[in-house]
């Protein structure tokens, strides 16, 4: 597994556990559980906002890695 393919599929699990918080704060009753997994959902999306330039980076850099 290279660098890319491993970058790419910590990212799809950090899309899942967006997803999951997501569901959560929406699901939920308790309004501080709520914020807690709204901004749980909101740092996820940070974090993979930040991979994903990474991923633009390493392709650019190294193209043998590019659609892995």
């Amino acid at each position: 597994m290279t660098v890319a393919s491993s970058i790419k599929t910590c990212t799809a699990g950090l899309k899942q556990a967006e997803a999951v918080f997501s569901k959560l704060a929406l699901l939920s009753s308790d309004p501080k559980a709520q914020q807690v997994f709204h901004e749980s959902m909101r740092t996820m999306q940070e974090i993979i906002e930040r991979m994903n330039k990474r991923i633009f980076e390493i392709e650019n850099e190294e193209p043998q890695y590019r659609g892995f």
